[in-house]
């Protein structure tokens, strides 16, 4: 019922928290906001959806299509425990295929990817198409999904994975986070 990505955490908006971890990593980082978004001043690229409610697929169209390097790290604002060790571990397949993408827990994972920016027409098409989910693309380009079992030796708990859709789901974050302050182990990704 609120807009997640102000929602406050650690002492800041959830969406400058993302941000702040994935600096860590990355030189550039690009955010992608609804058409009348409001977000806070971040040291980003902002750039918007052109059209509202089309879901992740336009988020991921866009976002590409703004990034200067050839492989991006796709994520969500709702994602708080991002695990740089795990992106690391998706970069490194990504070589010879075009989206390295996990599957957790029977599902894939399309918003902790890493996307190489030539699949950026592909989504246009997507969308022109009214195909809103980004595991379509899946099956029209080199994909590695990486396991479970695989995502488990770097994320034992799969908290990459913990969005928040509930306000249920935003207390039990908020919980999780002040009791494991401090215990980040983050090492940003090779050759990021």
């Amino acid at each position: 019922g609120r807009a997640k990505a102000l929602l406050p955490f650690d002492d800041e908006p959830l969406i400058a928290h993302t941000v702040r971890k994935l600096g860590r990593a990355f030189a550039e980082i690009v955010v992608v906001a609804a058409p009348d978004q409001e977000l806070p001043a971040l040291p980003v690229t902002l750039v918007r959806d052109e059209v509202a409610y089309q879901g992740p697929v336009s988020g991921i169209y866009h976002g590409l299509k703004a990034a200067s390097k050839e492989f991006c790290f796709v994520t969500s604002c709702d994602a708080p425990f991002l695990s740089l060790p795990l992106i690391s571990c998706l970069f490194s397949h990504i070589a010879e295929f075009d989206v390295v993408v996990p599957f957790w827990q029977e599902r894939f994972q399309p918003l902790h990817a890493v996307y190489r920016r030539i699949v950026a027409p592909l989504l246009r098409e997507q969308l022109e198409r009214g195909e809103l989910r980004p595991i379509s693309l899946y099956k029209n380009v080199r994909t590695r999904e990486i396991q479970e079992d695989e995502l488990r030796r770097v994320d034992p708990e799969g908290l990459s994975f913990l969005n928040m859709n509930t306000p249920q789901d935003y207390e039990a974050a908020l919980r999780r986070w002040q009791s494991s302050k401090g215990n980040e182990l983050d090492s940003p990704p090779a050759g990021a």
